[in-house]
């Protein structure tokens, strides 16, 4: 393993740290329990890119079966969030701050992926783009809810509507 890539990898293992513990601390300073559960499991995702990164070995993970995985996780917390009733300020500002993050992570492994000297490499960092993609659209969709969740079921149960 050429000595950029070792040190790309030190230093996506530590980004990805780092994306754990501030999830980890969001989720202890969450006003809402939708936004403490997205945190938390954007936590325990970002422990899953480590090992992606530990070992350079996709095996079964997908960008598919990642996103399959985490929007199984969440989807409950959705449906039982019900009305928000909290002051979601303080959170909106976190999940902001999140999805810069996953904007980061995005160009990152973006960047790596182009520049990959093998398909194995380029084809973890493209799956890590894939993952760190959904996340953001995730936290962009908890803040639309928290903002207005009016707007947001009417998006997501737009069929109601159009028949």
């Amino acid at each position: 393993m050429s000595i950029v890539r070792q040190e790309f990898l030190n230093a996506a293992i530590q980004f990805e740290r780092d994306g754990f513990d501030f999830y980890t601390e969001a989720a202890k300073n969450a006003a809402s329990d939708l936004a403490r559960g997205v945190f938390e499991s954007l936590a325990q995702d970002e422990l899953r890119h480590i090992g992606f990164l530990r070992t350079l070995s996709l095996g079964e993970a997908t960008v598919r079966s990642e996103n399959e995985s985490l929007a199984a996780r969440l989807r409950p917390i959705f449906k039982e969030a019900g009305d928000v009733v909290v002051d979601a300020e303080g959170d909106i500002a976190a999940l902001n701050l999140g999805i810069e993050r996953e904007i980061k992570a995005v160009e990152t492994y973006g960047a790596a992926a182009a520049g990959a000297e093998d398909d194995g490499f380029r084809e973890l960092c493209e799956v890590l783009v894939g993952i760190e993609q959904g996340h953001r659209q995730l936290l962009e969709n908890v803040v639309e809810y928290l903002d207005h969740p009016d707007s947001f079921f009417l998006r997501e149960e737009r069929w109601i509507v159009e028949g």
